[in-house]
């Protein structure tokens, strides 16, 4: 197949062109290069212009994109709706016009922040939404086009993994901070079901090879807390836990209102695929091996 990844140079972006591309044409876009190789071709721009975004679509005639791109981080989004808006919703309804009438798929990956947090329990793809932050209600509102396809995927995701380049990841931020002894605290409220990168881009290439389409949420298996996260990655990577302080993420003055439930309910995809999901702890255990693997640990 032809296959567009946008944000292909982020955290999930490039894990997908790297399994996609053994067996895929690839067509790769970001704000700048990430991994290159066979079957991998890359066009750098600014994806909210929509001249520039049509004329890639035209030119790279995809049978599927993968919608990757997004302002992730969630105060930034709240000084700059428009900038957030353009990208998950602008850029969202362009692929949907192109895409839709040559019978092309849409995978766009949303987030599981669309939800207040205030559910007992993991939320299903039934629960009412009520995004509490621009950066959800943005990319919710990039969901409704994709739903409105023949062949489109919401994927609602929590991701952890290692980074390329330039921005740090939660997981990255919270294993640097444990090597270097820095005081961390970590919430004890806030739940969530990270699944890894690497993780999700098998479960992309299963569904590229047994479709499905519509809402589907996407991550581990169970949940957990970040204060608890922050303790198992400490144990996995055998390091001292003694700089995590445990508080609620009450206490903190962020600029935009976080859900402090985010745990997801994979039931729907799980038998749908009929694929069995990691948990948390095999997340954390991937990091631990590549992390080994690139000698970025001495134990």
């Amino acid at each position: 197949m032809r296959i567009g990844i946008t944000g292909a140079s982020g955290m999930l972006g490039t894990a997908l062109v790297i399994h996609l591309s053994k067996s895929h044409e690839i067509f790769a876009t970001s704000r700048s290069k990430g991994v290159e190789g066979k079957n991998i071709e890359w066009d750098c721009f600014d994806l909210t212009n929509a001249a520039l975004l049509n004329k890639w679509l035209n030119e790279a005639k995809p049978d599927m994109v993968i919608h990757c791109a997004a302002m992730v981080s969630v105060d930034l989004c709240e000084d700059n709706v428009k900038p957030a808006t353009k990208l998950h919703v602008e850029t969202t309804k362009v692929m949907v016009n192109y895409l839709d009438p040559n019978d092309g798929k849409l995978i766009y990956i949303s987030t599981d922040s669309v939800f207040d947090g205030k559910k007992q329990g993991a939320y299903s793809e039934s629960d009412l939404i009520s995004p509490l932050n621009v950066y959800a209600k943005t990319k919710l509102m990039g969901e409704r086009p994709v739903l409105s396809m023949n062949n489109g995927l919401v994927l609602r995701v929590n991701i952890i993994g290692w980074t390329q380049k330039g921005s740090t990841s939660f997981a990255e931020w919270l294993i640097g901070s444990l090597i270097d002894s820095t005081p961390l605290s970590l919430f004890h409220d806030v739940q969530f079901s990270p699944l890894h990168v690497d993780d999700l881009s098998l479960i992309i290439e299963r569904i590229i090879k047994k479709p499905i389409f519509g809402l589907y949420h996407c991550g581990s298996n169970d949940s957990i807390s970040k204060y608890n996260f922050g303790k198992e990655v400490a144990k996995i990577f055998h390091l001292s836990d003694s700089t995590i302080n445990r508080v609620s993420v009450d206490s903190m003055e962020f600029k935009a209102d976080r859900p402090k439930n985010m745990a997801l309910d994979i039931q729907k995809i799980s038998s749908d695929l009929r694929y069995d999901f990691p948990s948390v702890i095999d997340a954390i255990v991937s990091m631990k091996k590549q992390y080994d693997k690139n000698n970025k640990l001495i134990n």
